[in-house]
């Protein structure tokens, strides 16, 4: 496993994309998972009515994306760059890593099929909702863009 490598990387480099990708919202919602929400996608003790400002949002995502690198860090076992680090802890800080752990994705990246990778990257996309699929398949397209950028 080359853990040791992707743990080199902040993960503080990846708040403004991942906060992009969410959008901010101090009011907690539910999102379309059913589960409460709120700032920049925290979703771990947040109950109706819940408000925050937005640099407590930003504080609660860069400890959110501390335990996404250590995710990641479980299902990546090549290097990578800063750029592909970025995307991928987008593409696991939106599903988590239980549903992560079950997607051909990660394997195609760990053999360098980098075709694949191209081909499955957009087809995470989850909800049936239209609106919130045409969102998640541009997070998608942004994500792979970042991913494959040098």
């Amino acid at each position: 496993m080359r853990k040791q490598n992707l743990m080199l990387f902040p993960p503080e480099i990846a708040a403004e994309f991942v906060a992009e990708q969410e959008g901010f919202e101090p009011m907690a919602y539910k999102c379309p998972t059913g589960h409460w929400t709120i700032g920049f996608g925290h979703a771990r003790n947040v109950h109706e009515g819940d408000i925050i400002t937005r640099r407590e949002a930003y504080d609660l995502l860069d400890r959110d994306l501390q335990r996404t690198q250590e995710e990641l860090a479980t299902l990546i076992r090549i290097d990578i760059n800063e750029n592909q680090f970025i995307a991928l802890m987008s593409f696991v800080y939106n599903f988590g890593l239980t549903k992560c752990r079950t997607y051909r994705l990660f394997g195609m990246i760990n053999r360098g099929e980098w075709e694949n990778v191209r081909t499955w990257w957009p087809k995470y996309c989850n909800p049936d909702n239209p609106v919130v699929t045409k969102g998640l398949k541009d997070r998608r397209m942004r994500e792979l863009e970042l991913f494959f950028r040098s």
